[in-house]
């Protein structure tokens, strides 16, 4: 019987408590909406992105993106890197790794790669781009180095499409290191 009563109370009680989460929508006044306040103006400029973009190659083209070029070391630069879809038809394509984009680092000395401390999958992998789509990803990166000026270049791997081993490459984009 008290197993019967304590379900009761639960039955009763656990709606009560979820409904009193619940939020209660505001009353709106009848009436003309309230104008609404003037927008705040950014008083800092807004920087300018810097795009790149490859030959298109079998209706797809490889997209670099920076939002500003200059740096100060230890600051962290996020290139974006975008596969699009340039036809009014789906493509399908498949690699030989998880990874399908990297970034060439062209420094003083020596040039890296983005994905020299990355690991990926070895594995075939299946990729659709509806058309006129993208797939992007943001690739960031820590400028550790001295001032000076690096180049970035956006490059895919290796992908098969219809057959044939393509492999996309942008021009470089000059970003400039400044002194902390």
């Amino acid at each position: 019987m008290v197993l019967k009563k304590r379900f009761f109370w639960a039955l009763l009680i656990v709606p009560l408590v979820l409904l009193a989460g619940c939020p209660v929508p505001e009353a709106r006044p009848e009436g003309p909406a309230p104008e609404e306040p003037a927008p705040v103006v950014n008083q800092e400029p807004t920087p300018a992105i810097t795009t790149v973009s490859s030959e298109v190659v079998g209706g797809l083209r490889l997209e670099l993106s920076v939002p500003k070029v200059n740096f100060q070391p230890g600051e962290t630069v996020i290139a974006t890197l975008s596969l699009i879809n340039t036809t009014q038809d789906a493509i399908s394509f498949e690699t030989r790794t998880s990874q399908l984009f990297d970034l060439i680092i062209k420094g003083p000395g020596r040039d890296r790669l983005w994905s020299e401390d990355k690991m990926f999958l070895t594995v075939i992998t299946h990729r659709h781009i509806p058309p006129n789509q993208a797939l992007s990803k943001d690739l960031p990166w820590e400028v550790g180095i001295a001032p000076g000026e690096l180049s970035l270049v956006g490059v895919t791997v290796i992908f098969e499409l219809n057959g044939e081993g393509i492999q996309l490459r942008t021009p470089s984009i000059r970003i400039e290191i400044g002194s902390s």
